[in-house]
Formats: C-alpha cells, sequence, structure tokens
C-alpha cells in the first residue's frame, strides 16, 4: 500500500494498492474523497508504479486493474495504456509468485500467527 497524503494537513487523500506476481505488477487507486480526486495524484502513482517496473528486471506488464468506465479507459490510452480484453494473454501472472520486499512481514506475520496460535489453545483449553 502506497499512501498520498496532504502535505498541509498531513491527511491520507488516497492510496495505491499494488500487488506483483510472476511478470506482472498490478496497480488499484483510490481515492478517500471527491475532494482529493481533483488534485490528480494518480498521474503521479502511475508514473512512479512504471518507473518501478521498468527498474525491476523481473517485470514486463504493468496492469492498471480495470477502468470502471470509458472515460478512464480513453485517460489510460491517452498516457499509452492499452486496453486489454483477454489480460491474461498479455499479463503473466502464472509463470512464478508474488514478489515481496525484503523481510516484508516477517516480524508482523510471525507474531499474528503466534497470536492465532495462542488463542486456539486457550480456546481449545476451555473446550470450546
Amino acid at each position: 500500500i502506497r499512501e498520498y497524503r496532504d502535505a498541509e494537513r498531513d491527511r491520507v487523500i488516497g492510496f495505491a494498492h499494488e500487488v506483483a506476481k510472476a511478470r506482472t505488477i498490478r496497480g488499484q487507486w483510490f481515492y478517500c474523497d471527491d475532494d482529493a480526486a481533483k488534485r490528480y495524484v494518480w498521474f503521479h502513482s502511475v508514473k512512479d508504479l512504471v518507473q518501478r517496473s521498468i527498474d525491476d528486471d523481473r517485470i514486463d506488464v504493468v496492469d492498471l486493474g480495470p477502468s470502471g468506465s470509458d472515460a478512464f479507459t480513453e485517460l489510460k490510452a491517452r498516457y499509452g495504456f492499452e486496453s486489454v480484453v483477454d489480460w491474461p494473454s498479455a499479463a503473466d501472472y502464472t509463470s512464478g509468485g508474488f514478489h515481496y520486499e525484503e523481510n516484508q512481514n516477517e516480524d508482523e506475520v510471525g507474531e499474528d500467527v503466534l497470536r492465532m496460535i495462542e488463542k486456539i489453545m486457550r480456546q481449545q483449553a476451555r473446550g470450546q
């Protein structure tokens, strides 16, 4: 998740959710409200996603997800993104696993699993 904030109020105005799998990275964008949508942060997010993809030898395709409207499809096309109906033919999601940053979630995941195991053991001890 990449957060985009209003610098004056330090308030989240939008965020990008990104997943990289095999040779493809997919980005999805969400604005927090209509006012935030007027700031055009989406363009910066896409530029950043594309640059990181260019710099990563493991990635060949950037998938911006479904457009949701013809206007958004046209906007993507204006900036060089082709609308693909048969996306599995263009985006390789199957030849490899998910990409993780080094040590991503290493501590958090272990702690979460430990808490879940402890909760299950307490429930079993109470006969639930």
